[in-house]
């Protein structure tokens, strides 16, 4: 399972992409519910667009343990990447997020992180999109907000 929080959701739906984080994840993209109501929340404030997220298996924060860290990793953290990141701890999951907060605990943890960026990344190095349809989607998360630390993908596919 690859869980995505609002923040990786929100960009390539502002972009108007979101089939690339379908086709990143596949039959293994999910989010939480807590994720699912923050996102139609964003929709129903005109925030975000209108988007088919029925691809995205839908999960629930369960049991003792993961309930628990939940609740601790919200002294820290925004419920959305509380959710997905007390999942993929407890039930070892991947995860996506371009929160600087919820990363540095993924990374302690030593869960499989990676963000928007990565998923651009990883969908030019597979040869399933190409890199100037990624550079144009960078572009369009800056347009829309995104702080990144780079304006293109270029160097971070060049090989030495």
């Amino acid at each position: 399972m690859i869980l995505l929080d609002n923040t990786v959701l929100s960009n390539f739906a502002l972009a108007g992409d979101l089939e690339l984080l379908c086709l990143f994840a596949g039959n293994k993209g999910a989010t939480t519910d807590l994720v699912s109501a923050e996102f139609s929340r964003g929709v129903d404030i005109g925030v975000l667009p209108e988007s088919d997220l029925t691809w995205l298996r839908i999960v629930q924060v369960r049991g003792r343990r993961e309930k628990a860290l939940f609740r601790s990793l919200r002294r820290e953290l925004d419920i959305g990447e509380a959710s997905c990141l007390a999942i993929a701890i407890t039930r070892k999951c991947d995860f996506l997020s371009d929160d600087g907060d919820a990363r540095v605990i993924a990374l302690r943890e030593g869960v499989r992180l990676s963000g928007s960026i990565g998923v651009l990344l990883t969908l030019v190095q597979s040869g399933r999109i190409d890199l100037k349809r990624a550079n144009n989607v960078l572009n369009d998360f800056i347009r829309h907000g995104y702080y990144s630390p780079i304006k293109c993908l270029d160097p971070l596919l060049k090989t030495k």
